[in-house]
């Protein structure tokens, strides 16, 4: 299966300061919202470990991404392949970065996942609002750690809950990580 993600949010920094952030996976990897561990290779690659849990079945994927595009203070892109919960996924992150005036720069960001085996047929139509969650996650810690942001990530939105279907269902989607769009 295959998923896009894309959006933008600005910050308070320098697009220097957040080019020296985004560049570097040992800067950026502990803020990821799953995170357990990075190593950099020889080659300049990194290997970096998260948490993953689908309900109640749980695993650690593991990830090597390479910098295969950057150009200071302008852009980053990652490419990475990876194994999780007996699959496999292939995935591209992507940043550019725009002077917002005033030390205030302007992050777009673009994923791409490709995910394949046993993980996606056992979640099915989970992956992309836990993927969703955890990309939410990952651009609050960024902004979090760039000074603040300027404009707020859209949080997802939850149903009140009104008789014992409803709590249920807002159950299933914080268990599941549905954003409710």
């Amino acid at each position: 299966m295959a998923y896009s993600f894309d959006g933008d949010f600005t910050v308070a920094t320098s697009r220097d300061d957040v080019y020296a952030l985004l560049s570097q996976t040992q800067k950026f990897a502990p803020l990821l919202p799953s995170y357990r561990s990075h190593a950099v290779n020889p080659d300049g690659s990194s290997d970096v470990e998260v948490k993953v849990g689908v309900g109640k079945i749980r695993g650690t994927g593991k990830v090597n991404l390479v910098l295969t595009e950057s150009e200071e203070p302008v852009r980053a892109r990652y490419e990475g392949k990876g194994k999780v919960m007996g699959g496999a996924f292939n995935i591209m992150a992507s940043f550019e970065l725009e002077d917002a005036g005033q030390g205030k720069t302007r992050v777009k960001w673009h994923g791409d996942l490709t995910m394949y085996g046993k993980l996606v047929s056992l979640a099915g139509g989970l992956v992309k609002p836990m993927a969703e969650r955890d990309i939410n996650q990952m651009i609050e810690a960024l902004q979090a750690e760039l000074g603040g942001a300027e404009v707020p990530v859209e949080k997802p939105s939850v149903e009140p809950r009104r008789g014992l279907f409803a709590r249920l269902l807002a159950w299933l989607k914080g268990l599941f990580g549905g954003s409710g769009k």
